[in-house]
């Protein structure tokens, strides 16, 4: 190899190394490149369906926790992702709305979202299945009747039919604490609520959050009973991806310590 052409590999060289420097930091130093490794997930170790995205699922038919305006989720929960997703530099991404009984299994297979959020009463055996965050809202069951029913304790829907979500810690709790009831599932509250009002059925059990909603708009139901069960809701993550969990935990921390938590509470829930 003759000089001229040393030269010219050399110089060649140098002018790759200095455009391939120039394409890392172009337009961003040293700021973008961290919130690149923050996007991927790589860099906290945790892995994401897809980079720079959190995607999640969930059942968008509970107000106000989650729900769907036209084709745009909206509600406490989505409120909350969309923090949870900015404080750890991702895109939140909503799947189309999931049946509520299919979310634990699809987050314990893995493959199609990271996180399952609709709502999700952390119990002994979903943990079996799937990990949970640090909980991110408290609640209570509760049972809606029509107002011209004429039942005003629990004790009356004995032997009657009551509607609830299926897979929902309501529809539990009413097949099991309401004597010789029929327990009716239904994959959306819309429905059950529709058929509450159509007289299929006699009472719904469901989260009392979410009863208020709907009674709001069904103006001729009314609840007749807050039952205690402390409920917590918590994020359902993949038992493969604990560094997911904690990022969230962190990120969970951060907006309740800067006070967008308080201001989504205020928005949704009071």
């Amino acid at each position: 190899m003759n000089i001229k052409k040393v030269v010219a590999l050399a110089a060649a060289g140098a002018l790759a190394a200095s455009l391939a420097l120039f394409g890392c930091s172009s337009g961003g130093g040293t700021d973008d490149a961290t919130k690149d490794k923050g996007a991927s997930g790589a860099d906290a170790g945790y892995a994401l369906v897809n980079d720079g995205k959190l995607t999640v699922a969930a059942s968008l038919d509970f107000p106000p926790f989650e729900n769907l305006n036209g084709d745009k989720p909206e509600g406490f929960a989505v409120d909350l992702m969309n923090l949870l997703a900015e404080e750890m530099g991702l895109e939140c991404n909503y799947l189309p709305s999931t049946k509520f009984d299919t979310i634990v299994p699809l987050i314990k297979s893995g493959g199609k979202a990271d996180v399952g959020v609709s709502s999700i009463t952390i119990n002994d055996d979903r943990l079996e299945k799937v990990d949970f965050t640090d909980v991110y809202c408290d609640v209570n069951q509760s049972i809606t009747v029509l107002k011209t029913s004429g039942i005003t304790d629990v004790a009356q829907l004995e032997g009657k039919k009551i509607g609830a979500q299926s897979g929902t810690t309501g529809y539990e709790w009413a097949a099991e604490n309401i004597k010789d009831s029929e327990v009716i599932g239904f994959d959306e509250m819309t429905a059950v609520f529709l058929a509450l009002q159509s007289g299929q059925i006699d009472g719904v059990a469901v989260d009392l959050p979410v009863a208020n909603y709907y009674v709001r708009t069904y103006t001729d139901c009314e609840v007749i009973k807050e039952i205690p069960t402390g409920e917590q809701y918590g994020i359902a993550v993949s038992k493969d991806n604990p560094e997911l969990t904690k990022a969230l935990n962190t990120a969970l921390k951060a907006v309740k310590d800067n006070g967008k938590y308080d201001e989504i509470v205020a928005k949704w829930l009071q």
